[in-house]
């Protein structure tokens, strides 16, 4: 990369802001409004800046023996419209996260793998919110039990082809940008070319 600006002359991005007051602004049962004085290290000014700090996430990228992925379509509420998604949510307490990713699995699909892998993970909103989202890649999945949603959970549960996904993705029904983010996760895989072409292969 080829730096062509900064501002100020000496910042370094890596200096951490000095910590004044922080107080909760709310608490949720998803997360903590946390208010912060911060001093900049480099200016001297001080800022209120507002954090949301709340469990990590996880997100699950699960896919059929027959390499159908799965796929879940629920009413959100923040955009008052159904969104198709992968399974996922948040780690409980000190839940490791594909300890998290297992259980999010088998309670909104009724399916469980016993092959694992961990494609990264990222900061979904490193503006303002504390947590991170984890992505796993679920390999040949196989029904085990019924769903086990929470009492307001409801949604429809999918089996998909890759052509299908594929399509959505390009025609924005998919919009969810954490979902995008898994498949982009799914693409710089290590395994990625050989696992496409069985896709491909599949139709």
């Amino acid at each position: 990369m080829r730096l062509l600006a900064q501002h100020p002359e000496n910042m370094d991005p890596n200096a951490r802001w000095i910590e004044g007051e922080v107080t909760t602004r709310q608490d949720s049962r998803l997360f903590k409004q946390i208010v912060a004085q911060r001093t900049s290290p480099h200016t001297g000014r001080s800022h209120a800046y507002y954090r949301l700090q709340g469990p990590d996430w996880v997100n699950v990228v699960a896919f059929t023996r027959d390499l159908e992925l799965l796929i879940v379509e629920q009413f959100r509420h923040g955009i008052d419209e159904a969104t198709l998604e992968i399974p996922g949510g948040g780690c409980d307490g000190d839940e490791a996260p594909l300890l998290s990713a297992k259980r999010e699995l088998v309670e909104e699909t009724g399916y469980t793998s016993n092959a694992w892998i961990s494609l990264g993970s990222c900061t979904p909103n490193p503006a303002t919110q504390t947590n991170r989202a984890h992505t796993f890649l679920a390999l040949d999945c196989e029904p085990a039990s019924e769903m086990a949603l929470d009492f307001s959970e409801e949604l429809r549960l999918w089996a998909c082809s890759w052509s299908e996904w594929e399509a959505l993705l390009r025609n924005g029904k998919v919009h969810h940008a954490l979902v995008l983010t898994a498949f982009l996760k799914l693409r710089y895989w290590d395994g990625w070319e050989e696992f496409q072409s069985r896709l491909l292969a599949c139709g």
